[in-house]
């Protein structure tokens, strides 16, 4: 029997798709105890279709983009020119969910209020309405009118400090 699916590996690798329904090929792999036999068994019938496959896919996308009609110019240009406008200090402090390599290394911002969590914890709403959580219960003195900045650390960490002084704290953002 092992001899047999062996045999069959063999047949399946060598034989292009065409001699082989791709239906019992995938049947002859799924038959494969060993794991290692049946992800290479798998592996040749992907290359196989893979190298037979693109010449066909291919001169079908060609003729699919020659006979369909061009989009209207005015449909694209508003959608590309509302991710061009967005302002980079927008998403400061929450692009670790986005990839976006031009944003800011610190920003200055305007302090618009200043309150405490239950915890003790600053919470810090700027004039542009974000609103930056202290993590730590340190003292950090800061009051509404000032300016102040938040600066990138490491591993998405931010700190926010001043320049009249040389003391930061460490800060995430809520909003």
């Amino acid at each position: 029997m092992m001899k047999l699916m062996l045999a069959a590996l063999i047949a399946v690798a060598s034989l292009p798709v065409a001699a082989i329904p791709l239906e019992q090929a995938l049947e002859l792999c799924r038959a494969e105890q060993n794991a290692l036999r049946r992800l290479t068994c798998y592996d040749a019938i992907s290359a196989v279709t893979a190298s037979t496959a693109v010449p066909s896919n291919t001169a079908t996308s060609a003729t699919a983009t020659a006979a369909a009609p061009a989009p209207a110019p005015s449909v694209a240009v508003p959608a590309a020119n509302t991710t061009a406008q967005k302002q980079p200090e927008a998403d400061f402090g929450i692009e670790h969910r986005k990839v976006d390599e031009g944003a800011p290394d610190q920003i200055y911002l305007l302090v618009k209020e200043v309150r405490y969590s239950p915890r003790k914890e600053l919470i810090v709403e700027f004039d542009n309405g974000q609103i930056w959580r202290q993590n730590g219960t340190e003292y950090y003195k800061i009051a509404t009118g000032e300016q102040h900045y938040v600066k990138r650390g490491a591993l998405n960490s931010f700190f926010l400090g001043n320049d009249s002084n040389n003391r930061t704290i460490r800060v995430r953002r809520e909003q």
